[in-house]
């Protein structure tokens, strides 16, 4: 039997299915549901915790995503957005750049990777009918810390709870279409699916440059992290929902790093529950690489 990863027949009908189960979260959201540039002062947190990654591909070449702090030295961001399209390799860390609050040539603060943890059987794909989304996470562990207020990690409910479905999402990054400054918007809906690998099918704008960006959920005047966007609609295709990886998905391992670099972990629920969900059907673990 060939491995799944080589057989293209698997790996169509795995995403056809995929496909099927997205459509049907996509359904299930509110009609009322809107999603809406916002304004937003970026000189205040939580925007201040969001920052623009750029990713060093060799001389005079560079890329670059969304990610956000969550911790002093720790930030998320998605994992294909670590991918060497150029030389078809991963990044080494210190060619990552996380840049805080920038602006225009300005920013708050600026800090260089120096490890990145992401699943060990992750492999770049681009798209939104790939099966591997629910592994298109990374953290990127910080070489020095940035003095700017972390945004905490919330653990997501199970599939089967009421609060599956989660409205007044906003969501915030920088778009390759106007890279120099960060844009925002408000009044998102997401929906967790089911199964064993989850992902939240949101209406959040999903442009290039804008990946890695966090979801986050306002309740109580404290936003929360509730997951991290990986993909949507390619520019000029049809409408269609955007794709985010659940807390849940990566709530141990950053659990994991900040009790590491000795501070408290920033999430709302515990890290017994994450780490349950984390486990995956393979039996695969994450893997850290670092210099």
């Amino acid at each position: 039997m060939r491995p799944f990863r080589n057989d293209p027949r698997a790996r169509r009908a795995v995403a056809e299915c995929l496909r099927a189960a997205l459509l049907a979260a996509l359904a299930a959201l509110p009609a009322a549901a809107r999603a809406e540039e916002m304004r937003f002062d970026p000189a205040q947190w939580p925007f201040t915790a969001i920052g623009k990654l750029n990713v060093v591909t060799g001389p005079g070449s560079r890329q670059f995503c969304t990610a956000t702090l969550i911790g002093r030295r720790l930030v998320l961001t998605a994992a294909h957005c670590l991918w060497d399209r150029a030389r078809q390799r991963w990044v080494e860390p210190e060619s990552v750049h996380f840049v805080a609050g920038y602006a225009e040539g300005e920013y708050l603060a600026h800090s260089v990777g120096s490890a990145v943890r992401k699943p060990a059987d992750y492999a770049y794909a681009y798209g939104t009918s790939r099966p591997n989304m629910p592994g298109d996470w990374a953290l990127i562990e910080l070489a020095s810390p940035i003095a700017i207020r972390p945004l905490d990690l919330e653990h997501l409910a199970a599939p089967d709870d009421p609060r599956k479905l989660r409205l007044d999402i906003r969501r915030a990054g920088y778009r390759r279409d106007n890279s120099q400054m960060m844009s925002a918007q408000d009044r998102c809906a997401a929906r967790l699916t089911e199964g064993g690998a989850p992902l939240l099918v949101h209406d959040c704008r999903a442009i290039p440059g804008e990946s890695g960006s966090a979801l986050m959920q306002v309740e109580d005047g404290s936003p929360k992290v509730i997951g991290v966007l990986v993909a949507g609609p390619r520019p000029g295709t049809p409408a269609g929902p955007s794709f985010a990886v659940p807390t849940s998905a990566f709530l141990a391992a950053a659990e994991d790093i900040l009790q590491r670099q000795g501070e408290a972990p920033r999430t709302k629920g515990g890290a017994s529950a994450a780490k349950a969900v984390e486990k995956r059907a393979d039996g695969s673990s994450d893997g850290t690489v670092r210099r």
